[in-house]
């Protein structure tokens, strides 16, 4: 992964060297040979590139194209190898765990608070279609499945709800953020389960920059909860003990694919693909 982004990285280097060569109105040249000081990949600098000719950075271009191929075949390789033997690692688990393949069958209640004997006379389908607050039909047409708009009240309640849950963590001492929609892919992976990719996550890509000759492209992850940005909020960072707990309440849209609740209750607004959430986060 690292020589695969230096490799984009030099591809890069190699278009905006071009980019800056022509607004200088310098002479493209004839020469396609690569000087030795630009074979070896590894060094290769932007001040190695300024003296050559734009038609032998081509070249270089596409020797590090050649270079990219070669090493995503063998990153791919490694990566689903690691991936392999990632998943072979369990959690561990208080011994008061149920064991069990079914999540609602054999799911262990701890305590019951209330009258659960009381049977609720609507469904929540039932009252967002009463307050006119759901559009289900129009959505899913606009969206595709499960799709909706909110309207009147509960958007009203929608953000009522929302600055309640800020607020009352803020009193505790937790710092409100609002988080990026998406993360890179390499981020991506060191905080999302391995399963969440093919299940879970949506995939968006772009452009790797803004250069029109750019030709690379950069995939990103629409994020299924604030939790993974956050996760990586402080990554790659020392986090002294006199600085903890460091405590978060992080708000965003969250897009999940719900691969595999088919068969589930999805009516209304249960597992949609899109919605919003505010979720607690803390390093202590």
């Amino acid at each position: 992964r690292f020589r695969a982004d230096n490799l984009n990285k030099l591809k890069n280097l190699c278009s905006k060297t071009i980019g800056d060569k022509m607004k200088k109105k310098e002479p493209v040249g004839t020469d396609e040979s690569v000087p030795e000081s630009a074979q070896n990949l590894d060094e290769l600098t932007a001040d190695v590139l300024g003296c050559l000719q734009v038609s032998q950075i081509k070249k270089v271009r596409l020797l590090i194209d050649e270079a990219i191929l070669e090493c995503d075949s063998e990153r791919l390789r490694l990566e689903a190898e690691r991936f392999e033997s990632l998943r072979e690692i369990g959690n561990l688990l208080h011994p008061s765990v149920p064991i069990s393949n079914d999540e609602d069958v054999d799911n262990k209640v701890e305590r019951v608070w209330g009258d659960c004997s009381c049977r609720k006379k609507y469904s929540h389908v039932d009252l967002v279609v009463m307050v006119d607050g759901y559009e289900g039909e129009k959505g899913a047409v606009v969206a595709g499945s499960r799709g909706y708009f909110l309207k009147g009240p509960l958007v009203f309640l929608e953000q009522a709800l929302i600055q309640y849950a800020l607020q009352s963590l803020r009193a505790r001492g937790y710092t409100p953020v609002y988080t990026p929609f998406f993360m890179r892919k390499e981020v991506m992976q060191e905080v999302a389960q391995l399963s969440q990719f093919d299940e879970e996550l949506y995939k968006v890509i772009g452009k790797g920059s803004e250069r029109a000759e750019d030709s690379s492209i950069d995939e990103k992850y629409l994020i299924a909860t604030s939790e993974q940005p956050i996760a990586a909020l402080h990554r790659d960072e020392w986090l002294r003990p006199e600085d903890l707990p460091l405590k978060y309440a992080g708000l965003s849209t969250c897009f999940r694919q719900e691969v595999g609740s088919h068969g589930r209750d999805t009516r209304g607004i249960f597992r949609v693909h899109q919605f919003e959430k505010v979720k607690e986060a803390a390093w202590s």
